[in-house]
């Protein structure tokens, strides 16, 4: 009896070690989850829910960096698994870090914030992309010879859904199968005017602050034209907030459907009541600490690409200016992705093929001849594109810099070194 007992526990031992040994290379197998890419933050910071983007992306050598908000980070790392990195706040001649560690499971941030003064969450799930259609619409067509207007409003839900709302002059109309796809809008309007129904259905197309289409019905075909309400007042705005105790600066987050988020010490909050009416602009934040709360209310004017207004509290006023931020800068760089080759001749009459490649995620490499090392310090600006890059000619090595213009399928500039500058001319390929 006890060898027979002694031979199963044996064999028991020889699978559990056998299991073992297997338990490292299953796990290898599993495909380590991407961090970079833009993260919707959601903290709670003494009962209060607030809000923040977090941005991770990889630097020309490999290294992470990251912001919160506008904010820069510091020491960001990411092993697979669990992310860290430090976030400096400043406000007027204070400044203060704050640690964060979390980890990454199946498509979603969960970790906590580290100061001297205790703990708060903040976890995080991807940023779903704005639909191009969502927004407001000052719509016009005709009907004969009379003219219709008509306010259009495309919202999205949190799951990406789509909905639709129309108002104009003889009430509201119905608005169903909300569709938008690679700047495509469609939906179907039911309408009723004087006791009747009337359904039509549209398909158009967005470009930037512009939609055109038509509407379809018995009656026929209708061309309609619109214009994205709200145009001027959409972005990103710096606001620099003057009071007699202090003056600190914060950010102001308008989104296409015309909500907002005010930022304060790169925590937002959402804006209520927010109207926007002949450059006029007003809305209401509530702040607090757990059952202490206090409302600041906006009134002010956008002017261009400047806000001037005051911000009121039981605490006093504020004076408050505002500039709009340029758009983020994958927007601008999305031309320069791919692949370029610049083609000389050299003094032996030779011609010689380099070749540039551009990455969505803005890193790069150079490649002269048989050589090929990532490009540093990319900066674009409009169509201004500059960049450095550093070869290897045997034990030499010559630093380069780049700068030029990108027009269509070309890139126009020159490169220079310690040798001097010589011009150069970029062919997109890919």
């Amino acid at each position: 009896m006890s060898h027979t007992v002694r031979h199963a526990s044996r064999g028991k031992t020889l699978v559990l070690m056998f299991l073992l040994a297997f338990a490292g290379p299953v796990a290898v197998v599993c495909a380590a989850e991407d961090i970079t890419g833009e993260w919707e933050m959601t903290m709670d910071f003494g009962g209060r829910p607030s809000f923040a983007t977090l941005t991770i992306a990889k630097s020309p050598d490999g290294t992470l960096i990251g912001k919160w908000g506008v904010g820069e980070l510091t020491n960001v790392k990411f092993d697979g698994q669990k992310l860290t990195f430090a976030r400096t706040v400043k406000f007027g001649n204070n400044e203060f870090t704050m640690n964060y560690a979390g980890t990454l499971k199946d498509g979603k941030i969960a970790g906590t914030f580290s100061t001297d003064n205790g703990e708060f969450g903040a976890n995080g799930a991807r940023a779903k992309p704005m639909a191009a259609a969502v927004g407001q619409w000052d719509m016009q067509y005709k009907i004969g010879d009379r003219d219709v207007t008509g306010r259009l409003a495309i919202s999205q839900k949190p799951d990406g859904v789509l909905e639709g709302k129309w108002t104009s002059q003889r009430g509201e109309s119905t608005i169903s199968n909300v569709k938008s796809q690679e700047g495509k809008l469609s939906f179907d309007r039911t309408s009723n005017f004087n006791g009747n129904e009337f359904k039509s259905s549209f398909e158009g197309t967005v470009q930037g602050d512009k939609l055109a289409g038509i509407f379809k019905s018995e009656r026929g075909e209708m061309p309609a034209t619109g214009q994205r309400f709200g145009a001027a007042l959409i972005g990103q705005w710096e606001l620099t907030t003057t009071s007699e105790r202090s003056t600190f600066t914060g950010m102001l987050t308008i989104y296409p459907d015309l909500t907002g988020r005010y930022d304060f010490l790169g925590a937002g909050i959402p804006t209520k009541a927010l109207k926007f009416e002949d450059d006029q602009l007003t809305f209401a934040v509530e702040m607090g600490l757990g059952d202490q709360t206090f409302q600041m209310d906006f009134k002010g004017k956008v002017e261009g690409k400047t806000l001037k207004g005051q911000m009121t509290s039981s605490r006093g006023t504020s004076e408050v200016t505002g500039k709009k931020m340029e758009a983020a800068q994958p927007q601008k760089a999305s031309a320069l992705v791919g692949t370029w080759e610049f083609t000389r001749e050299g003094q032996d009459g030779t011609r010689r093929t380099n070749t540039l490649t551009i990455k969505p995620d803005m890193t790069g490499t150079y490649k002269m001849r048989d050589s090929e090392v990532p490009i540093t310090e990319l900066k674009i600006d409009g169509d201004q594109v500059a960049f450095k890059v550093t070869m290897k000619f045997g034990d030499n090595e010559v630093p380069m810099t780049f700068k030029g213009k990108v027009a269509g399928g070309e890139l126009k500039g020159e490169f220079t070194s310690e040798r001097g500058a010589r011009e150069a001319l970029g062919k997109k390929v890919n």
